[in-house]
C-alpha cells in the first residue's frame, strides 16, 4: 500500500550542550529512488559548535551518511543503511567523542531503522506510544515493519525523549498534524539553554494522497469554463449577498416613485431603488466589519492560546502519568504530580482563563491526597482539658496502645483519656507531684520526672529510680523499662522493671558508641530508638548501634520538627512540625508516606497516634484535638 509521509522536524539551538541537524533526501533518479527509497536522519553530538560551524560540521556527517547509503551497489537497503549508519559512526566517535544517529528509509512500503549512539525511534499507533529502538552510546540498532495507516513515526536524540516525556510526546502528536506537534512541543526546546543536542523528526504516514509540500488542482474538462479564483468568489458572493438583501427587503419596501416640486414646477422621479442599494451597501460594509472584528479576536484567541498550550498540555498529560503511577511508583507520580501542579499553578497567576486550565486545577485539588498524600484538614476537638480540672493546661503527651497522657507542669497534675470512648479520669494531682519535668507511660502506669529521680504515680506515689545525672535528661518507658536520654553524658540509660521496681541504670548504647545527645528535644521507642534533635536531625538506634536511616519524599524537606511519635503496635512514624502546621507520616525506612496540613497544627505542641482507632491526638494548650487519619 502506498503511503503518503508528511514530515516536520524539531531543533534545539547550537551551543555548549552540543548541536543537531534533521535531513530529509528523495533521489530524483526513478531507479534509485526504488532500490534506496526516501531517507530521513536525524543527527547530534554533544560536541561545542556554534552558528556556521555547527552546519558545516553536520553537513560533513550528514554527506558521509548520504554517501554511504545511496552511493553503495549491491545489496539490500535494510543492510546498506545500517552499515552506512554503523561506519558514519565509527568514523566521526573517534573525532567527536559523542555521535547520535537516527536514519529511517521508507522504500516500496516498508519502513527500515536504525539508530545509534543513544538515539531512539518510537512510533504513535492507535492510540499508543510505543519506543521501537532505543540504542545506547557504542552500539547500533534496527529493526523494519510494514507501517499502517494513521502512524506517527518519531526519530529523535536521547535529549529529546529525556526533555518530553510519552504522555506530553503523546498529547502533541496525537490527532495532529507533524507541523502542529513540533509547534506544541517548541516552546518548551526554546525555553531551556541545554538544548543543543536535542532533535526530532516527526513522521505521519497516510494511505494515498501526496507527500508535504505537494498542491493538487485536478484537471479542467474542455469546454469547463475557467475555475473562479479565490478573489473572484468573495467578489461573486458579495454580489449574490446584495442582490439576495434587496429582493428581501423589496417584498416589504415595494418600488415607489416620489415627486419633488421644484421652482420650475417640474416634477422630478426620484427611484426608491437608489435608496434601497444605499442601504444594503451600508448592511454589507456593516458585515464586512463585523467578520473583520471576529477575525482579529479568533486570531487573537489563537496566539494567545499559542503561548500557553504547550504547558498546559504537559501539565495534563503528566497529571494523567501520576495518576496511572500512583501504585506502581509513588515516587515518580509525585514527582509528575508536583510539576503539574507547579505548571498549573504558574498558569493561573499568569492569568490565562482557559476551560481545561480550570478543570486541570480541579481534578489535581480533587487527587491531591492520593498521590501526594498531602490532606488539608480541621482537627476536631477531641476533649477539652479545662472542663476535667480547672487551668489544666497540657506541656505534653505520653500514650500506650489505649491511652493518652497529658502532663500539666504547672498545675501538677497527669490525666488520662482513652483513644476509643474519651473516658477521662485525673491520674494523679498535686498531693503526688511536686516538680515534673516529663512524662512517661507503660500500659496504664504512668511516671514523672523530678528533680530528684522519677516517679510513679497514681494511686500511691513510688519512686522508680533515683537521679544519678549531672544535666536535662528525657524519659520514656517501654516494655516494663524505663530509658533515660542523658544529654550532657551522652548516654542512653536503660533501667530493668520487676513487677514495681527497677533495676540499676546500664549504659544502653553499645561500646564504642557516643552520640552527640546536646540537642535531643523528643524521643520514642518501638523496639528501636528513635531521636529528634532540635537541629532537625532523626536518629535511629537498635540494639545500642546507630542505624542507618535516609529521609526521603518529603516535600517541603522536614526543617524543624517539633515531636515524634510511634509504637511497636503502630506501622509509621509521625512528626509534628509546628512552622509548616503539618503532621509528616513516614514509614519506617525513612520514606514519605502523608502529611496532614491545617493552620491549628501551628498551635500544637506534642501528639499521639492510634492507628487502631484511627486517631492523631495533638494537643493546643488546653484542648486535645484528633485528626482522622486518611493514609492507612
Amino acid at each position: 500500500m502506498a503511503f503518503a509521509v508528511v514530515s516536520a522536524k524539531l531543533t534545539g539551538s547550537p551551543g555548549t550542550s552540543g548541536w543537531v541537524q534533521v535531513h530529509e533526501f528523495a533521489p530524483t533518479e526513478p531507479e534509485k529512488l526504488a532500490s534506496r527509497g526516501r531517507l530521513f536522519a536525524v543527527v547530534a553530538t554533544g560536541r561545542h559548535e556554534e552558528g556556521v560551524d555547527a552546519v558545516a560540521a553536520g553537513r560533513e556527517l550528514l554527506s558521509r551518511l548520504h554517501e554511504e547509503y545511496f552511493g553503495s551497489g549491491e545489496g539490500s537497503a535494510f543492510a546498506i543503511l545500517e552499515a552506512a549508519v554503523k561506519k558514519v559512526s565509527q568514523e566521526f566517535r573517534s573525532t567527536w567523542g559523542e555521535v547520535e544517529i537516527a536514519a529511517v528509509s521508507l522504500v516500496e512500503g516498508v519502513v527500515y531503522s536504525v539508530v545509534g549512539g543513544g538515539a531512539q525511534v518510537a512510533i504513535f499507533r492507535n492510540g499508543i506510544l510505543a519506543k521501537i529502538l532505543e540504542s545506547t552510546r557504542e552500539e547500533v540498532i534496527s529493526a523494519s515493519g510494514y507501517p499502517k495507516e494513521g502512524d506517527v513515526l518519531i526519530l529523535g536524540t536521547k535529549l529529546f525523549f529525556e526533555v518530553f516525556s510519552s504522555g506530553v510526546i503523546k498529547a502533541a502528536i496525537e490527532g495532529k498534524e507533524p507541523g502542529s506537534a513540533v509547534e506544541s512541543l517548541a516552546p518548551t526546546v526554546h525555553s531551556r539553554e541545554d538544548t543543543g543536542s536535542l532533535g526530532a523528526a516527526i513522521l505521519s504516514f497516510k494511505e494515498g494522497g501526496m507527500a508535504q509540500g505537494e498542491v493538487a488542482s485536478p484537471p479542467r474538462e474542455p469546454g469547463e469554463p475557467p475555475r473562479i479564483g479565490r478573489a473572484d468568489k468573495i467578489s461573486s458572493s458579495l454580489g449574490k449577498g446584495a442582490a439576495f438583501l434587496k429582493g428581501y427587503l423589496t417584498r416589504f419596501f415595494p418600488e415607489r416613485k416620489i415627486y419633488v416640486k421644484e421652482m420650475e414646477k417640474v416634477e422630478e422621479e426620484v427611484p426608491q431603488k437608489r435608496k434601497l442599494l444605499s442601504s444594503v451597501g451600508i448592511i454589507l460594509l456593516v458585515l464586512l466589519v463585523v467578520s473583520i472584528g471576529f477575525g482579529i479576536r479568533a486570531k487573537a484567541i489563537k496566539e494567545g492560546r499559542a503561548r500557553y498550550e504547550s504547558r498546559l498540555t504537559q501539565a495534563q498529560h503528566e497529571f494523567d502519568e501520576a495518576l496511572s503511577l500512583t501504585s506502581l511508583n509513588p515516587d515518580r507520580a509525585r514527582e509528575l504530580f508536583a510539576n503539574s501542579r507547579a505548571l498549573a499553578d504558574a498558569l493561573k497567576t499568569e492569568g490565562v482563563k482557559d476551560k481545561q486550565l480550570e478543570e486541570l486545577i480541579a481534578k489535581l485539588d480533587e487527587n491531591q491526597g492520593s498521590v501526594l498524600g498531602e490532606y488539608q484538614v480541621e482537627p476536631l476537638l477531641f476533649v477539652d482539658l479545662s472542663i476535667l480540672s480547672d487551668n489544666l493546661k497540657g506541656d505534653g503527651l505520653a500514650a500506650s496502645s489505649e491511652m493518652v497522657f497529658v502532663l500539666d507542669k504547672r498545675g501538677r497534675k497527669v490525666v488520662g483519656i482513652a483513644f476509643g470512648t474519651k473516658k477521662s479520669e485525673i491520674v494523679a494531682g498535686p498531693d503526688q507531684i511536686s516538680d515534673a519535668r516529663d512524662l512517661a507511660v507503660y500500659e496504664d502506669r504512668a511516671f514523672v520526672l523530678e528533680a530528684d529521680g522519677i516517679y510513679e504515680v497514681g494511686e500511691t506515689k513510688t519512686k522508680a529510680v533515683d537521679s544519678g545525672w549531672k544535666g536535662e535528661v528525657l524519659i520514656y518507658a517501654y516494655a516494663a523499662n524505663l530509658y533515660v536520654v542523658d544529654k550532657e553524658a551522652g548516654v542512653i540509660w536503660r533501667y530493668p522493671g520487676s513487677g514495681s521496681t527497677f533495676g540499676a541504670g546500664t549504659n544502653w548504647l553499645a561500646l564504642g558508641v557516643s552520640p552527640d545527645l546536646s540537642l535531643v528535644k523528643a524521643m520514642t521507642i518501638d523496639g528501636t530508638v528513635w531521636l529528634l534533635s532540635g537541629s532537625g536531625r532523626i536518629s535511629k538506634f537498635s540494639q545500642g548501634n546507630s542505624i542507618s536511616l535516609a529521609i526521603t519524599g518529603v516535600f517541603p524537606q522536614l526543617a524543624n520538627p517539633d515531636s515524634i511519635y510511634t509504637n511497636e503496635e503502630l506501622d509509621f512514624v509521625y512528626l509534628l512540625e509546628r512552622d509548616k502546621k503539618r503532621v509528616v507520616v513516614l514509614e519506617k525506612d525513612g520514606k514519605y508516606k502523608a502529611q496532614y496540613l491545617s493552620d491549628k497544627l501551628g498551635e500544637a505542641t506534642d501528639l499521639a497516634v492510634s492507628e487502631k482507632d484511627g486517631k492523631i491526638i495533638i494537643l493546643a494548650g488546653d484542648k486535645l484535638f484528633s485528626i482522622e487519619t486518611k493514609h492507612l
